[in-house]
């Protein structure tokens, strides 16, 4: 269930690139990925995406004045050359807190939309969780989900700061190669989720409550050994940032700044878009 609503957390992330195309065709993106895992009806389709574009409006309202502010700010740092290990980690923080509690923002498309399932289409679910699972346990034991996450990490890197020095490039080797993401483990505990939610199908009421806490507070059903791993692995991740960050060249110092600028424009041409 929890790949249906963190679709958007995945469009949020992709949104770096080119904002504007990702926030405009946000409803359909989702539609289609939810048709993947549900097989639904034209009517399903046709009132989830009347529900998400209500969804984003809020977020347009309620969260992206946030990552403007937050994005003016570390550009202002930036170019004042203050840029220190506090402000990093308040910008960290804050995209942190906005990415654990952006499902919240679909809660009531998430419960509408399981209300309106049967149970052909939670078994089709329960084949294709599965399927997708066995896919990405095969990506980490061959090591493809290895290789694919170093590419994220220097394309995003790169994406705002340009070319790497030595020392940084050294710097995200040895991250990835000490602090990996706990993979196996996101699998695991994706399964113990979803045998939870498998464990309410029969039961409308109990299933409805089960996606409405469960959007409001992902981590709830989590093994506490996961929720460790990755409260441990974004404790690395931000310090890997305050170390990268905080050595930018002058040439990667513009760079930044002008690449915060830009999406600070893209952010607010949303926000201004009914």
């Amino acid at each position: 269930m929890k790949r249906f609503i963190l679709i958007a957390c995945a469009v949020s992330v992709s949104a770096c690139a080119r904002m504007d195309i990702a926030v405009n065709w946000a409803d359909t993106f989702i539609a289609g990925r939810v048709d993947d895992y549900f097989d639904i009806s034209s009517e399903q389709s046709k009132n989830l995406k009347k529900s998400l574009q209500g969804d984003f409006k809020k977020i347009k309202s309620d969260v992206l004045p946030q990552w403007i502010n937050s994005a003016k700010q570390l550009e202002k740092d930036v170019a004042n050359n203050v840029l220190d290990e506090h402000k990093v980690n308040t910008a960290f923080d804050l995209v942190m807190k906005n990415v654990e509690h952006f499902t919240s923002h679909f809660s009531k498309t998430a419960v509408d939309f399981i209300a309106s399932t049967d149970g052909e289409q939670l078994s089709y679910f329960q084949k294709s969780f599965k399927e997708k699972n066995e896919d990405d346990l095969k990506d980490i034991q061959s090591r493809k989900y290895e290789k694919n996450q170093k590419k994220r990490y220097f394309k995003y890197f790169e994406m705002f700061i340009g070319d790497l020095s030595d020392e940084q490039t050294a710097l995200i080797e040895k991250h990835l190669k000490e602090s990996p993401y706990p993979a196996e483990l996101k699998i695991k505990n994706r399964e113990h989720v979803f045998h939870v939610f498998m464990q309410k199908r029969t039961q409308p009421e109990e299933l409805k409550n089960f996606v409405a806490r469960f959007s409001q507070q992902p981590d709830a059903y989590n093994l506490p050994e996961y929720n460790e791993a990755v409260k441990n692995y974004q404790a690395r991740l931000k310090s890997l940032l305050t170390r990268v960050l905080t050595t930018l060249s002058p040439k990667q110092k513009k760079e930044l700044c002008d690449n915060l600028l830009k999406k600070v424009a893209q952010l607010e041409k949303i926000r201004g878009r009914s």
